[in-house]
């Protein structure tokens, strides 16, 4: 039986569907096998419906990949990505004339701007780059905060007596806490878990950036991102200086590769912020992962500018590239003429930005 491809709104009833698939390849307890969190990230999300690049065998849902809608802004323009997210095709159907026809699909997208695909492995680069022939701009960074450096050379297979660990990590750990609060003492920075009000809240976040390339946050898509996940958790720490809210900054605690990290997920404020208080927000941000024992801290994104450029300081390291184990490539192309360039200097991604995790 042939494949046939079918472009459509993702809808209630394509989420099923989705779960089987995923439950295929990662099985039950990954969180794109679960509907909850499927119908939280394609329906529901505040900046527009997600749009699925369907192969069906018969009536069967054997391919996908999903355009979830993200808007960025530009010189006071909002512009309407389509992030391509959640390739996936089953086992018994993989091959060439899946491929051609996924591709296929990709052109029939309308309602978009411009495509954005972030790719998070080797094997998805080739696909884009040599495949579909998406442009590749610039590849994020990766900056570390190394906590328990026994533990996390232990879980990455360096060492393989566990009883150290501990022992060892106890006086570096403790040199970075005293050192991260001797600094942050000094700042005038206040760090706030509840949500502003939403009239506040999106006054700061719609200050003008000016020809930086900056993702559309608002309270709504906030939220959404951050307090709607079914599965995911993160704590988002409201920034203010004299009383006035100037930013925030979102974490999550997860394994990665093995290893118990804590991620700075997304950093996002007024331009007017100063950066001193990016760098104490990265080093609270660092003694909290001290406090939930993880291994290290990371940050993910481009920290070319604004608040993730400011946040990679000490205690952060960044990572040159030869060092990683896989590059993470920004790919976008435009729908129809170009409206501003995509560039490591004014196109400001963190890991919020991206793929959900």
């Amino acid at each position: 039986m042939q494949l046939e491809l079918r472009v459509e709104q993702v809808r209630h009833e394509h989420i099923d569907s989705y779960a089987r698939l995923s439950q295929e390849e990662y099985g039950t307890s990954a969180a794109v096998s679960q509907t909850g969190h499927l119908r939280w990230k394609f329906i529901e999300n505040p900046q527009g419906p997600s749009i699925g690049v369907h192969l069906y065998k018969g009536e069967q849902l054997v391919g996908r990949m999903v355009a979830l809608a993200r808007q960025f802004s530009h010189r006071g323009k909002v512009y309407k990505a389509g992030h391509i997210v959640d390739f996936l095709v089953h086992p018994n159907n993989r091959g060439m004339p899946a491929l051609l026809q996924l591709a296929q699909g990709l052109k029939q997208l309308s309602g978009f701007d411009l495509l954005l695909i972030i790719a998070p492995n080797q094997a998805g680069a080739a696909v884009w780059e040599k495949f579909v022939k998406m442009p590749g701009h610039f590849d994020l960074n990766v900056a570390v905060a190394p906590i328990r450096p026994i533990a996390l050379l232990q879980s990455t297979g360096k060492i393989r007596n566990w009883r150290v660990a501990p022992v060892l990590d106890w006086p570096f750990r403790r040199l970075g806490d005293v050192a991260t609060k001797l600094l942050n003492s000094l700042s005038k920075v206040t760090y706030d878990l509840q949500w502003p009000e939403p009239e506040e809240l999106n006054r700061m976040l719609s200050a003008d950036w000016a020809d930086r390339v900056i993702g559309v946050r608002t309270f709504d898509y906030l939220n959404w991102r951050y307090r709607g996940s079914p599965v995911f958790r993160y704590q988002v720490f409201f920034l203010r200086q004299k009383g006035n809210l100037i930013g925030y900054f979102v974490t999550r605690q997860t394994k990665y590769d093995g290893v118990n990290c804590f991620f700075l997920v997304d950093a996002f404020g007024s331009p007017q912020s100063t950066n001193s208080a990016w760098r104490t927000a990265a080093r609270f941000a660092v003694s909290l992962a001290s406090e939930r024992h993880a291994e290290m801290a990371m940050i993910l994104g481009n920290s070319s500018f604004g608040p993730l450029a400011a946040a990679n300081s000490f205690p952060f390291i960044t990572v040159p590239p030869r060092l990683l184990p896989r590059k993470t490539t920004v790919y976008a192309q435009w729908t129809s003429s170009s409206c501003f360039d995509i560039r490591r200097d004014n196109f400001y991604m963190t890991l919020g930005d991206s793929d959900v995790i």
